[in-house]
């Protein structure tokens, strides 16, 4: 038999005055196997709405990432020389704990940070994979806001207790290049699902072809972590942190680099930001997001932009800005990445169809 059923994705256009869109899922059982997939269809009014970036809709793992636009919502829409964030503000932070293990005792830290991008998969740097840290990272930690109480509570407002999830598997970018920090992207599977409430939340994924496009030159964007607060005060954070940063210019920020000592060079993938004294992401903010959101709908939502990768050795207290991985360049890297599990995404996907743009609807052709 075939079936066929629709899904509403006009929350995907940016646009207040967008047009219908939908994904229609195709399913076809023959001989005991069954091939599943999605192609969009929308009228070509549509050209309003910002284009997909190409094979993201179609591809067998959109499911894995789509919860009906159920991403990026912040109950308040409003480091060094940050500011405490509010609580369940940024409710897609995660802490990435390490172990180091010695003759003498056994340390564990959190090191690094994260991103929730659905509810099995972390969003981290390539920096923060275990091999490049010598030391097994044990546990990831969902749901953090003061690091000395479980569970957080402002005034008569409290979250449910943490998450501390172990992680599965590690999934970073083949082309990592530690030296010069080049591709520093990383997927962190987590050996249980995340169990979603108002306090842990997914971020959104930068899926419209339009993000690869931005200039964000001179933007406000923002940056969370736990990291150094203060340049003279070299300890973390007990509260979440929240900076807004500005974009600098990107052929200015490649040439400090080059002049640097380890004379790094700075690709079109890279995002810099910062640049003032005592204003920077540091040291336990590694792997966390750049985050900006974005109007269009009835509320605004977070998109991640940048992964924190990497400043200088002293971070806050130069004018060098920091440097992060753009996330919009690498989402059919995401994608590819998701290990498809039967429990994750019931109906594995193959491409049955392929939709190409006609004058008045997406047609549907035979691979």
């Amino acid at each position: 038999f075939t079936k066929f059923s629709t899904t509403d994705i006009s929350y995907l256009c940016l646009l207040s005055d967008r047009p219908s869109v939908f994904m229609v899922h195709v399913s076809i059982r023959h001989l005991y196997v069954l091939f599943s997939t999605s192609v969009m269809l929308l009228r070509a009014s549509a050209q309003r709405c910002y284009a997909m970036q190409k094979g993201v809709l179609t591809h067998p793992n959109w499911k894995l990432l789509d919860r009906e636009g159920d991403c990026g919502r912040s109950d308040e829409f409003r480091i060094i020389g940050g500011r405490n964030a509010n609580l369940g503000q940024y409710p897609w932070m995660a802490r990435l704990l390490y172990k180091w293990d010695d003759e003498k005792e056994i340390d564990l830290r959190y090191e690094c940070s994260g991103t929730i991008i659905n509810e099995r998969y972390i969003l981290t740097a390539a920096h923060c994979d275990s091999k490049i840290m010598d030391a097994p990272m044990v546990e990831v930690r969902l749901g953090e806001y003061f690091l000395e109480t479980n569970p957080d509570c402002v005034g008569h407002v409290c979250a449910p207790f943490v998450q501390d999830i172990k992680p599965e598997e590690f999934k970073c970018h083949e082309k990592y290049n530690k030296y010069t920090f080049h591709n520093d992207i990383c997927l962190i599977r987590l050996s249980l699902p995340i169990q979603f409430n108002d306090f842990v939340q997914p971020i959104c994924l930068p899926v419209y072809d339009s993000f690869r496009h931005i200039n964000y030159e001179g933007r406000i964007l923002e940056v969370a972590g736990w990291g150094v607060h203060d340049i003279f005060v070299m300890d973390e954070s007990y509260i979440l942190q929240t900076l807004r940063v500005r974009v600098t210019n990107h052929h200015e920020c490649s040439m400090m680099y080059k002049n640097v000592a380890d004379k790094k060079n700075i690709t079109s993938r890279q995002l810099c930001a910062g640049g003032v004294v005592g204003q920077d992401s540091c040291n336990g903010d590694s792997g966390g997001p750049l985050m900006a959101p974005f109007s269009f709908t009835s509320s605004p939502k977070y998109f991640i932009v940048g992964v924190v990768s990497f400043g200088t050795t002293i971070c806050g207290n130069s004018k060098m800005p920091g440097v992060y991985t753009e996330v919009a360049h690498y989402m059919t890297w995401i994608l590819i990445r998701y290990v498809v599990h039967v429990h994750d995404l019931q109906q594995n996907v193959e491409y049955l169809f392929t939709p190409t743009l006609s004058t008045e609807w997406f047609s549907l052709e035979f691979c």
